[in-house]
């Protein structure tokens, strides 16, 4: 009983602790609504790249010209120190050394090669930067070569930049005029890329929490007790609180602080379970004031879009209440250190945090039962409830991959290794509850909505998409600006859902399962023809149709008995029944010729004819049609300068060369 009354303090100083009114609290710009560009601004004033205005405005909407951008990549680059060294040249005859960007514009031209003037030598520094201005340099900071990227510009561009997750969240117009909005997004994700040989543009640091910067001194504290010499000192930050990662100069020092997407810190120490529909009960304690957004699963929402039993906790950096409603029924394996105050919980192979406030309900449960666990956004445990009441059943969904359980929660996703049963359905969407140990029920969901996915209209047939949406694809998250195709068909959508407020926040894709991809190959046998007394009076051709595929090496399907309309040599898609002993369908693909090797985009995408197709460089097929021969994709670009493709709803399945 003693144990339950401490953690009972413990729970209630937790709580108070966050009703104390703080400078991690306060919104910078008065005129940003967005808690994603408004944290973005704020990850890029630490490094000096940008920063609001004297009214106290950011004017996230206000269109950039050419120098202003200029300025902001050579920040970006942490190239303020060498500015001295291009302040008295000329490098375009319209930006002399008197023009207040002359070193920026200079310094990018000529000591970064990231930016080039006009074919009349002019570099027009008032004219205003366009989307795909600026995302062509950032992929040259990112080591992508113009030579390399080939194709129609900006499309070539922007399609790459989608590919990688540069324009995530940032309109796909190259031609429109670039906002200081879209900006602090490009320059935030430009952060968190992979260049173009590896590795992001800064050293990240671990995921910690930002405890503190010391103006004074300079210094940016993190939670793991780290201190950094921060490059830009600043007085403070609205960062303060949010969990992610230190961006570090190969000096070590700190350049800016990157939050996770939400700015939700993993060490949340406080939660409020929503006791009654509608209820904002506790959500002004657990903020400290009055004046937060909510939302809901990632996505925007209302008080009254809040359910019972689903768990608030409150992100400092935004100063916005997080909800998650994802409820998961699990077989209690263990704990620590103790069933009567527990700080984890284990089950379905995963090891829980547990918050002070889940301490009180899940005391009531022991190792061996099963218990329905409530979970922030961030995979914490809020508080335990019995799994027989409808309020509280599971409602848990994950995608399995790879032997791995994605669990879906609040908007995010948690990776569970260890869950019983997991293979067997890899690929699927699945409901996940779990009674008995080692009886895990993985049920396997295929009646979703249905309807085509639409890019840039951001709908899935007559429903919107949610701000946030979540899309795996070949059992990797993705966001919806890195699909580079703009129409997915609903026959390569595994599952779909919607969620409280109706708009679709999970997509799945199935562009490859259960499908087989090759040559036709075609083999005909003589047979005897008889008459009514058994006599042979003849004979008849029959043809049996089969597949052959490989890369690197030949494999062979068949052959069966049936052609379906094709011939030897065609490249198709294919299934079998279940038995392996039959071709259930079979399907031509279409073929694009005389595709020219400057169409590709590194080796993901291919643009021609206006449209942008798909592959993925490690299980597409090609073929030698000289030697007759499978081949790498590496041996069949290396072997011609045009290639014949072979599509299907976007997607590359078959490179050719030869022939």
């Amino acid at each position: 009983m003693k144990r339950r009354f401490l953690a009972w303090v413990l729970a209630v100083c937790a709580a108070l602790s966050l009703m104390l009114p703080a400078a991690a609290a306060t919104t910078r710009f008065s005129d940003v609504s967005d808690p994603t560009i408004r944290q973005s601004a704020e990850v890029l004033r630490l490094m000096g790249v940008l920063d609001g205005y004297a009214d106290g405005t950011f004017r996230p909407g206000t269109v950039l010209n050419r120098a202003q951008f200029c300025k902001m990549a050579v920040y970006a680059m942490n190239g303020s120190s060498e500015l001295g060294r291009y302040s008295t040249v000329t490098v375009f005859p319209d930006v002399k050394p008197s023009h207040w960007a002359a070193s920026y514009i200079n310094m990018a031209a000529k000591g970064k090669n990231i930016i080039s003037g006009y074919p009349d030598g002019r570099f027009y520094p008032e004219r205003t930067v366009t989307v795909g201005h600026a995302v062509t340099v950032l992929l040259r900071i990112l080591g992508y070569k113009d030579e390399n990227i080939g194709g129609v510009w900006p499309d070539s561009y922007m399609a790459v930049a989608a590919t990688i997750g540069l324009t995530e969240g940032v309109s796909t117009n190259g031609n429109a005029g670039l906002t200081r909005g879209q900006a602090a997004r490009l320059f935030r994700n430009l952060l968190e890329m992979e260049g173009a040989e590896g590795g992001t543009l800064y050293t990240l640091s671990e995921e910690t929490d930002l405890v503190s910067v010391d103006g004074g001194a300079g210094t940016m504290k993190t939670s793991d007790g780290k201190i950094y010499p921060m490059v830009h000192a600043v007085g403070d930050t609205t960062l303060v609180g949010t969990h992610g990662r230190v961006v570090q100069t190969a000096d070590g020092k700190a350049l800016t602080f990157l939050p996770n997407s939400g700015g939700s810190s993993s060490s949340t120490s406080a939660a409020v379970i929503i006791t009654e529909d509608g209820s904002a009960a506790g959500l002004s304690a657990l903020a400290g004031n009055n004046n937060y957004t909510i939302y809901k699963n990632g996505a925007p929402a209302t008080i009254a879009d809040l359910r019972k039993n689903d768990v608030a906790v409150y992100a400092p950096g935004t100063n916005s209440i997080r909800v998650c409603d994802t409820r998961i029924t699990v077989y209690y394996e263990n704990c620590a250190p103790n069933p009567q105050s527990p700080t984890t919980i284990t089950a379905l192979g995963h090891t829980f945090n547990v918050l002070p406030t889940a301490v009180e309900s899940l005391s009531r449960y022991k190792p061996g039962d099963a218990v329905t666990l409530l979970l922030t956004v961030d995979g914490q445990v809020a508080g335990a409830a019995d799994p027989s009441a409808n309020a509280t059943r599971s409602n848990a969904v994950g995608v399995v991959w790879d032997g791995k359980v994605y669990l879906v929660c609040g908007g995010s996703t948690i990776q569970l290794d260890n869950v019983p049963g997991a293979a067997e359905h890899n690929g699927q969407a699945v409901r996940i509850a779990a009674s008995q140990k080692e009886k895990v029920s993985l049920s396997d969901q295929k009646n979703g909505l249905s309807g085509d996915l639409l890019v840039s209209a951001r709908r899935m047939g007559s429903r919107p998409l949610a701000e946030n949406v979540l899309i795996f694809d070949g059992g990797r998250a993705i966001g919806i600006n890195q699909l580079t195709m703009d129409q997915v068909p609903d026959s390569q959508i595994l599952y779909a859902r919607a969620n409280w407020a109706g708009e679709v926040d999970l997509i799945v894709l199935n562009r490859t399962v259960d499908q087989l991809v090759g040559r036709v190959f075609v083999e005909s046998t003589q047979s005897p023809v008889y008459d009514d007394e058994g006599n042979v009076v003849g004979s008849k051709w029959d043809d049996r149709v089969g597949l052959e595929f490989g890369n690197g090496s030949d494999q062979r399907v068949g052959p069966f008995g049936v052609r379906y309309g094709v011939k030897s040599g065609d490249f198709v898609t294919a299934k079998l029944n279940s038995q392996g002993t039959g071709f259930v369908s079979m399907s031509k693909l279409t073929e694009l010729r005389n595709v020219p090797a400057s169409s590709w985009i590194g080796t993901s995408a291919v643009t021609f004819g206006g449209r942008t197709y798909t592959l993925d460089p490690n299980t597409v097929l090609c073929y030698n049609s000289d030697g007759r021969m499978w081949i790498t994709l590496d041996a069949a670009r290396a072997y011609a300068d045009t290639f014949n493709l072979h599509v299907k709803d976007g997607v590359v399945y078959v490179v050719e060369v030869g022939g």
